[in-house]
């Protein structure tokens, strides 16, 4: 099973290095938003990952955490880009 979670790690890790590359590329604002939505989206994975790798619940706090201000940002970002018509 540790294999099994070393290897879900690794492509995530994998995920998170494309989706930053593609957050930092010249884009609009909007492609630039979900680019970080997922890149939060990948790390909120990869900490549910690491909590049942090591079975520390700390992860799991952290990744819940990580989810609502996630949430939090992309309706935030949502508004501003509707509203400046970009």
């Amino acid at each position: 099973m540790k294999i099994s979670l070393v290897i879900s790690l690794s492509i995530l890790l994998a995920a998170a290095a494309l989706t930053t590359s593609r957050a930092i590329r010249r884009g609009t604002i909007g492609e630039r938003a979900v680019a970080v939505d997922a890149l939060t989206a990948i790390i909120t994975c990869g900490l549910l990952t690491a909590t049942a790798l090591t079975g520390d619940a700390w992860f799991l706090d952290l990744a819940l955490v990580l989810g609502l201000l996630a949430f939090l940002t992309s309706v935030t970002v949502a508004r501003f880009i509707e509203r400046r018509g970009l």
